[in-house]
């Protein structure tokens, strides 16, 4: 059993040794990318916290007044991060540009370009559209897990035959 285990572990090894690399590199990319603001733009200060009454249309208003902004619309919008908390909308284009803008004064606090949204298509393989998904994403998963299985076999396994050893000696009387 411990030689099958051994090849199916070395052979699953070679199968996710590009695509573990790619999730680990990027998975620490994603853990950091609050502690640099090359890969997600630091949280600006709003004016005060608390939601108020705004209408979502001055925050396109605002995000249109920056310069070759002009001709924005809904639909180059990806998603609104609204943070009551804070006091800050947080919108993000499809290009990944992300505005902040004061939810009380309708003023644009901060620009900055959202690597990190670009990190996680890359981490979970969905940059490849769908398929990655299905064709690298899941099968490495999967590995990983018989890798896991397999690995910690060939972890305890010297363990286990040192010490079924040990008792045989013990039980034959002999040290």
């Amino acid at each position: 059993m411990g030689r099958t285990l051994r090849k199916i572990h070395y052979w699953l090894t070679a199968f996710t040794l590009l695509t573990v690399a790619v999730v680990a590199v990027s998975g620490v990319l994603l853990t950091l990318r609050k502690d640099f603001a090359v890969l997600q733009p630091p949280a600006a200060t709003a004016a005060a916290p608390g939601l108020p009454p705004v209408r979502l249309d001055r925050l396109l208003v605002a995000v249109r007044d920056v310069p070759g902004r002009g001709e924005l619309g809904w639909r180059d919008i990806d998603r609104i991060d609204i943070r009551p908390r804070d006091g800050l909308a947080k919108v993000i284009l499809e290009d990944r540009t992300e505005y902040q803008v004061d939810l009380h004064t309708a003023q644009l606090l901060q620009t900055g370009y959202r690597t990190s949204d670009l990190i996680e298509t890359i981490h979970d393989f969905s940059i490849l559209g769908g398929w990655g998904l299905y064709l690298l994403a899941l099968p490495t998963g999967l590995a990983l897990l018989v890798l896991w299985g397999t690995g910690a076999y060939l972890f305890l396994q010297p363990m286990l035959v040192r010490r079924r050893k040990r008792r045989a000696r013990v039980a034959a009387g002999t040290r």
